[in-house]
């Protein structure tokens, strides 16, 4: 559904128009009455199909099979390999940066076993669908592209010459010179995270603690050390804890009482990115089965994954672990708002990869357009106090379109939202079957800001949401499981909310939020058949009348679970008096249910009072609702 405003109409996609110029006609009532008629079209795809759009149509995938004219080798193993070698099986590379030098479209390297210090930046990408350039891991080969370096024990030494606080003299620490050598160019240890366009940074409200510190990252025996701003906090810094002096170049590490650098195994990052072309735009390439360890990237934005596309479109990137960012993962859009647009830009596929323990975000995308983004695992993410600077995320796209968002989980994320739609970022876009748990946010599980266009949201579970503190008082976004700012036309139907500290569905008007020639109405949002489990302040709250919700059930419920903010005063209400002054929730119920989650398996169960007060489009086990991982469905 797309809305615009036109003189004397608000018009609709589907052909409704709703005039609103003559007094006669009562706007409240027929907005709502055009919001049923919207929802049962939406609601009419059949739901057991995620692979239909918004607008009930397929989503359709430029993939094609792939037959490649000549297949390159990497085996650092190899006792003849050489990147002076033809890249043959017998004669393979050393390095996979030989192999990205000559691919050209419709060719191939296979890396075999093994860990490459390297970063690697293609030549050329693909020419179409049929002829890309893939970079493959061997079949049930481990490869592991990592841009860091090892420390050998022998730059260690015990550290002189600083205070690290009241009991300095007990604590043992110990110096690494660093290698100039080793960073060529970029030394993420000499170079602060603070992101280079600061113009949405929140410096009164921030903590701006992780801003200003390195953005390099230390591991001990594959432990990433916490860094701290100066000398005197090494005292109260836990065990493996660092330092960086002011030129880079030499870090001060704090290790338990009794334990040498030798006990351990160190590795600093020296590379920004992993792999990422230099060229930008480069299109058609594909990465499959590689393991891309360890980056020193700066805040977003400009936004530099570990991977990044450089602004190039039509990637494949599947069975892929990307992990040990210091901000973000992968990048797959145009980098920044101040670029211009490409003539071709995103049609991504990503799919069955984990993305984990990075610094703000694991995928980033200015400019999603046409995204498949399927069966992966995003898990620790957010690191970094750093939720303020407004680009944190599990998955952050701006000016979505076209996008299929279905079967991924997002677990364990602190300071950062799940998935966060965010400006014109809902055009035919679709979430299903999606898992959101143990999540800690200023947010929402999913939070969709200044978006004006269809977007489906449904068959997702939000388990366990939370909130390290609030956004501010007027948001109330933190802990939400699902929340939209000045977003409309947003259809949110078969979803699960469990053990959400704030609200289930949450909505801000943001009515001076300009984008376009507009502000934010938050209309046309369509609430059906989802399912609320102990929210703790609300299950449902809306700005305004402009909206519809029915069919849901609502269990444990706290009193005044439905809130309706404007006009003032807001209303807290239930379910009947919900029916009685707007016609929501006619056919909603209320009931008991307990619940149990298992994080190991990633499995939700429900357990209700009564089978019949399940809302229909789940398929339920007596009184039982199980959601597993839905990557293994």
């Amino acid at each position: 559904m797309r809305v615009s405003f036109q003189k004397g109409a608000l018009c609709l996609a589907n052909n409704l128009t709703i005039n609103f110029m003559y007094p006669k006609i009562d706007l409240k009532v027929y907005i709502v009455s055009a919001v049923i008629i919207i929802s049962t079209i939406v609601n009419a795809a059949n739901v057991s199909d995620d692979n239909l759009l918004a607008d009930g149509k397929p989503f359709v995938s430029w993939e094609k099979p792939q037959q490649f004219s000549k297949t390159y080798y990497v085996d650092q193993h190899h006792l003849k390999a050489s990147d002076a070698n033809a890249g043959t099986e017998k004669m393979p590379f050393k390095t996979v940066s030989a192999a990205a030098r000559i691919l050209k479209a419709g060719e191939r390297v296979v890396i075999k076993k093994g860990l490459y210090r390297e970063s690697v930046h293609p030549a050329q990408g693909g020419a179409s669908p049929d002829k890309m350039i893939s970079y493959e891991a061997a079949p049930g080969e481990e490869v592991v592209i990592c841009g860091s370096v090892e420390v050998p024990a022998s730059y260690f030494a015990k550290s002189q010459g600083w205070v690290f606080g009241k009991n300095s003299s007990e604590l043992n620490v110990w110096q690494i010179d660093l290698n100039p050598e080793w960073f060529e160019g970029y030394n993420p240890f000499g170079m602060t995270n603070l992101m280079s366009d600061t113009e949405w940074l929140d410096y009164k409200r921030a903590n701006m603690t992780a801003h200003f510190q390195r953005r390099g990252l230390l591991f001990a025996n594959g432990q990433k050390l916490t860094q701290v701003a100066k000398p005197a906090e090494m005292d109260d810094a836990p065990d493996l804890s660092f330092w960086p002096e002011n030129n880079g170049l030499r870090l001060h590490v704090k290790l338990p009482v009794g334990k040498k650098p030798a006990d351990y195994r160190f590795e600093v990052t020296n590379k920004e990115q992993v792999f990422a072309p230099r060229q930008y735009g480069l299109g058609y390439i594909r990465l499959k089965g590689i393991t891309f360890r360890h980056a020193g990237n700066g805040f977003p934005v400009p936004q530099r994954g570990l991977v990044s596309t450089t602004r190039g479109h039509h990637w494949i990137v599947e069975d892929c672990i990307i992990e040990w960012a210091n901000s973000v993962g992968i990048d797959i859009g145009n980098e920044s708002w101040s670029t211009t647009e490409p003539v071709e830009i995103a049609h991504h596929i990503v799919r069955r990869n984990i993305i984990r323990n990075c610094g703000i975000s694991g995928l980033q995308c200015y400019i999603a357009k046409s995204i498949l983004l399927e069966d992966n695992l995003f898990e620790k993410i957010g690191f970094h106090n750093a939720e303020h600077a407004f680009e944190s995320g599990g998955v952050k796209f701006h000016q979505a379109e076209n996008c299929l968002i279905r079967r991924n989980v997002f677990s364990q994320l602190t300071y950062a939202p799940g998935l966060w739609l965010d400006y014109n970022s809902n055009t035919n876009c679709r979430i299903t079957n999606n898992m959101f748990a143990d999540i800690s946010t200023a947010r929402g599980g999913i939070y969709i800001e200044v978006s004006k266009r269809n977007c489906r949201v449904d068959h997702n579970v939000f388990y366990n949401i939370r909130c390290q503190y609030w956004l501010s008082g007027d948001y109330g976004a933190g802990g939400s499981a699902f929340y939209t700012d000045g977003s409309d036309s947003i259809h949110f139907d078969h979803n699960v909310m469990v053990n959400i500290e704030n609200t289930g569905y949450g909505s801000y008007l943001n009515a001076e939020r300009i984008v376009g020639m507009r502000g934010g109405i938050t209309s046309f949002h369509t609430l059906s058949n989802n399912i609320f489990v102990d929210c703790r302040k609300h299950c449902i709250e809306f700005p305004n009348t402009r909206n519809f919700s029915d069919n849901n059930l609502f269990i444990n419920p706290k009193p005044a679970y439905i809130k309706l903010t404007n006009p003032a005063p807001a209303l807290l209400l239930d379910k009947d008096a919900a029916t009685t002054l707007y016609g929501w929730e006619k056919n909603s119920r209320t009931g008991i249910a307990t619940y149990s989650f298992d994080s190991t398996k990633i499995a939700l169960n429900l357990n209700f009072d009564s089978p019949s007060s399940i809302p229909d489009g789940f398929e339920k086990i007596e009184n039982k609702l199980i959601f597993k991982d839905p990557r293994k469905l």
